[in-house]
C-alpha cells in the first residue's frame, strides 16, 4: 500500500481531530407534542416562549408567535388553550413579576407584531376568562410604533431595571427600559447596536451578556448594560463549534452562574450546547421520536427551563418548534424533559434539581464544558475580569492532545522519509 504524503496525512489527522472535537449529535426523544388548531398550523410559527404559573407550575403554558395569526397558548400536555389573533407575531417573550398599578404585578408578554408595526404588551393571568392572555392598555399604540421587529427578549438586570431587546427587521438591536405607567407600560429607548440581521437573542443577567445570532455570521456577545457602547465580540463563527447556521437561542440556568447557552442550527436540525461560563462547546443534540421518525426540523423557537413543572416535567423542560411535523401535517412544538437531554450526553449535562451536591463556589457540579473559567466583569468575551492572556471564549479549536498527536505523527513521517 502506498504511503501517504505528509500533506495528505496532515489533512487526515486534522479531519480526525475535528471529528473528535465535534462528534455526531446525541438523540433526545420527545414525549409530548402540541396539536395545533386550524388557525395555528401550516408552517407559520416563528418563535416560542414559556409562561411559568407561579402557583401551579404544572399548569404553565407555552406561547407561540404565529406569522399569520398572532399568539397561541398551549398547555404542557400539548392542547391548545387560547388564540389572540390581533395581527401577526414574529417573536414573543415572557417576564414574570412586572409591576402594575395598585401595587400588583403580573407576567408581561411582549409580542413583535409586524401588522401593528411595534412591540405589543400583554399580561398573562391564568384565572382570567378566555385563557388569561390579555392586551395591556388595549387603546394605546404599540411600543416603538412604526418599527418592525423580528425578535424580542426581556430581562431584569442586576440593578432591578426591566429591559427589552428587539432585533430590528431592518438589522441591528434596539434596547429599551420598560416602566409601568397608568396601568400600562412605556419603553424608553436606550441604544441601538449595529448587529446585522438578527435571528436570535439571549440575555444572561449574571454575566451582563447579550448574545446575538447574526445571519450568515454566527454568535456574538455584547455587554447588556446600555452604557457599555456598541462593540461586540464574536463567540462562534459559522463553521466553528459545529454551527452551520444560526437561529433562535435559549439559556438553561442551572444556578446563578452555571448552565448552558443553547443555539439552534436550523440547517443541520440540531441544537448546539455551549458552557455558560466558558462558552466552550459541550456538544449537540437532535430531538427525535422513539424509532427515529418525525424529528424536529427547521426549528424556529426553543425553550430551556430548569425548574420543575409539575409531575410531567419534574426535571425541567426543553421544548422546540418543529417546522416539518409529519404527525400533525404542519408545524408544531415538541416537548421533552431536560433530564432526557442531560442524560443523552456523555458525560451527562447538569440537571438543576440535582445540582445541590458537590457545588463549587456557589455554582453547580462542573460539567462537560471544560476550558478556562471566566468570571463576570469587563474585558473579555464572557464578561470576566483578569482571564489568562491569549485565552479565547470560543473554545472551538482542536484540543492540545489532538494537536500534539498530529505534530508527533507528522514529524515521525518526515523522519522516515528522510531516512529513506
Amino acid at each position: 500500500m502506498r504511503n501517504l504524503s505528509l500533506p495528505a496525512l496532515t489533512a487526515v489527522l486534522v479531519s480526525t481531530a475535528a471529528t473528535a472535537q465535534n462528534p455526531p449529535p446525541f438523540e433526545v426523544p420527545y414525549t409530548v407534542q402540541t396539536q395545533p388548531g386550524a388557525r395555528s398550523g401550516g408552517g407559520t410559527v416563528n418563535d416560542l416562549a414559556l409562561w411559568v404559573n407561579p402557583t401551579d407550575p404544572g399548569a404553565s403554558r407555552l406561547i407561540t408567535a404565529d406569522q399569520n395569526n398572532g399568539l397561541f397558548t398551549y398547555a404542557l400536555d400539548g392542547g391548545e388553550l387560547q388564540a389572540s389573533t390581533e395581527g401577526t407575531s414574529a417573536s414573543v417573550d415572557v417576564l414574570g413579576g412586572f409591576p402594575l398599578a395598585g401595587g400588583t404585578s403580573a407576567s408581561l408578554v411582549l409580542s413583535a407584531n409586524p401588522t401593528l408595526t411595534g412591540l405589543v404588551p400583554y399580561v398573562m393571568d391564568a384565572t382570567a376568562d378566555g385563557g388569561g392572555l390579555t392586551r395591556l392598555s388595549p387603546t394605546v399604540a404599540p411600543l416603538d410604533v412604526g418599527v418592525t421587529y423580528g425578535t424580542v427578549r426581556m430581562t431584569r438586570l442586576a440593578d432591578g431595571s426591566i429591559q427589552a431587546f428587539g432585533g430590528l427587521a431592518a438589522g441591528g438591536v434596539r434596547q429599551f427600559a420598560l416602566t409601568p405607567t397608568d396601568g400600562g407600560v412605556t419603553a424608553t429607548r436606550l441604544r441601538d447596536i449595529p448587529a446585522g440581521t438578527v435571528l436570535g437573542l439571549v440575555v444572561d443577567p449574571a454575566y451582563r451578556a447579550l448574545y446575538v445570532a447574526q445571519q450568515g455570521q454566527g454568535l456574538f456577545r455584547y455587554d447588556a448594560n446600555a452604557d457599555a457602547g456598541i462593540n461586540g465580540t464574536q463567540v462562534v463563527g459559522l463553521g466553528d463549534g459545529g454551527l452551520t447556521s444560526v437561529g433562535r437561542m435559549a439559556l438553561y440556568e442551572a444556578s446563578g452562574v452555571d448552565g448552558y447557552l443553547i443555539a439552534s442550527d436550523p440547517n443541520a436540525n440540531t441544537f448546539v450546547v455551549f458552557d455558560r461560563r466558558t462558552l466552550g462547546r459541550v456538544g449537540a443534540f437532535q430531538v427525535v421520536q422513539d424509532g427515529g421518525t418525525d424529528a424536529v426540523q427547521q426549528s424556529r423557537g426553543l425553550v430551556a427551563y430548569s425548574g420543575a413543572l409539575g409531575k410531567a416535567f419534574p426535571e425541567g423542560l426543553f421544548a422546540a418548534h418543529d417546522g416539518v411535523s409529519s404527525s400533525t401535517l404542519g408545524d408544531n412544538v415538541k416537548l421533552t424533559s431536560w433530564g432526557n437531554v442531560a442524560r443523552a450526553f456523555t458525560p451527562p449535562l447538569v440537571i438543576a434539581q440535582q445540582a445541590d451536591a458537590g457545588t463549587e463556589d456557589g455554582g453547580t457540579v462542573r460539567d462537560g464544558g471544560g476550558g478556562v473559567i471566566i468570571q463576570p466583569g469587563d474585558g473579555n468575551a464572557s464578561g470576566g475580569d483578569g482571564t489568562d492572556e491569549g485565552s479565547s471564549c470560543g473554545c472551538t479549536s482542536a484540543s492540545v492532545p489532538a494537536m500534539a498527536t498530529l505534530g508527533l505523527l507528522a514529524l515521525s513521517l518526515l523522519g522516515r522519509r528522510r531516512r529513506g
